[in-house]
């Protein structure tokens, strides 16, 4: 094993056109620089040395059997095995790798991911300054009443968020998954799929809410049967809300886990969300058993963090992206541990 310097040795060097049937090019980085006799053992291969002393091996392999058989040859070699990644052809640069693809795709996902966070947080404000001094006290069916569109649009802002808050699991999962499937999974199910339903079952909760209001004011003889109504209606709706506020920070462990984990973003922003997370569980515990009301001033302290936190991260990921680094070190772990374990 020999050479400081960058060079490269040719192996039956090709000229690769792409074509619909064109085999896919793997690019396959070794511990250690492998010496220019092994040349003919890798036919069709251009052999790289890198100044940092590893050694890639770049071609076109045809299928997997093919490079299941490479894979063989580089573990009789003894050499160690840092990496396997495909790469495409390309007019310009027939070996460039598809991490600019890649990159353009994870940065637009970093850019979208960080405008449903405003997005959902906006409407979410939106939906709370509009329902307030409506529903609030024992006259809201008379209130509800005289103002229906005021309900339908904070019904419409309260789906805004639910559903693009849901978008953010279902665009991070691809990424997240190749830190931790488990993980991710579970993610995707609190924040995604439970927090949808609790939304759209608050939105209905709220439009039935204007139908008995219209029957109330109507001066319907059944009038203290929609009053009693209405009162179900908005307990349940405290229900589920309950109920949201507890799968709400428990998926957000599971992101900010991940997100700590895979270094996507600075551990300083993934920390911090973290810890708001508890506290927002606090928060809802201390409800549960009626020792604090989540909107008093104590309990709305104690959810700032997050707040806060989640427009950080979503100016973040709007300006910075994600980490580079993090997510290349993700595809190689995810390409290597695949192509090893079927071999």
């Amino acid at each position: 094993m020999t050479g400081h310097k960058r060079y490269k040795v040719m192996s039956n060097e090709f000229e690769p056109k792409p074509t619909p049937s064109q085999p896919v090019v793997y690019q396959i980085r070794l511990k250690g620089h492998l010496d220019s006799q092994w040349t003919d053992w890798f036919e069709g291969l251009t052999i790289t040395l890198e100044e940092d002393g590893d050694t890639l091996l770049t071609g076109p392999v045809v299928d997997q059997a093919a490079l299941h058989g490479l894979l063989k040859k580089v573990r009789d070699l003894g050499m160690p095995l840092v990496s396997v990644n495909h790469i495409q052809f390309n007019e310009t640069h027939p070996y460039r790798s598809k991490k600019e693809k890649e990159m353009n795709t994870n940065r637009k996902t970093a850019i979208i991911v960080g405008v449903l966070y405003i997005v959902g947080t906006v409407a979410g404000i939106l939906c709370k300054v509009l329902t307030t001094p409506i529903l609030d006290g024992p006259d809201y069916l008379v209130k509800v009443s005289a103002n229906e569109n005021q309900i339908v649009l904070a019904a419409l802002f309260l789906l805004i968020m639910g559903l693009a808050l849901a978008m953010v699991p279902v665009m991070m999962f691809p990424i997240l998954k190749k830190q931790n499937e488990t993980l991710a999974l579970g993610y995707v199910v609190f924040r995604g799929a439970l927090e949808t339903v609790t939304t759209i079952a608050m939105v209905i909760s709220w439009l039935f809410l204007t139908i008995l209001s219209q029957e109330y004011i109507a001066g319907s003889p059944d009038a203290s049967y929609f009053q009693t109504l209405g009162t179900l209606l908005l307990n349940g709706n405290d229900s589920i809300g309950s109920i949201s506020q507890i799968v709400f920070p428990l998926g957000a462990l599971m992101f900010y886990c991940l997100l700590y984990q895979s270094k996507l973003i600075p551990r300083w922003i993934s920390g911090w969300g973290l810890i708001a997370a508890v506290l927002w569980i606090a928060v809802t515990f201390l409800d549960l058993f009626g020792l604090i009301n989540p909107w008093s001033n104590t309990g709305l302290l104690m959810a700032l963090p997050i707040f806060l936190q989640e427009m950080v991260m979503a100016v973040w990921l709007i300006v910075k992206g994600f980490n580079p680094s993090a997510i290349a070190s993700l595809s190689a772990k995810t390409a290597t541990n695949e192509l090893l374990s079927a071999a």
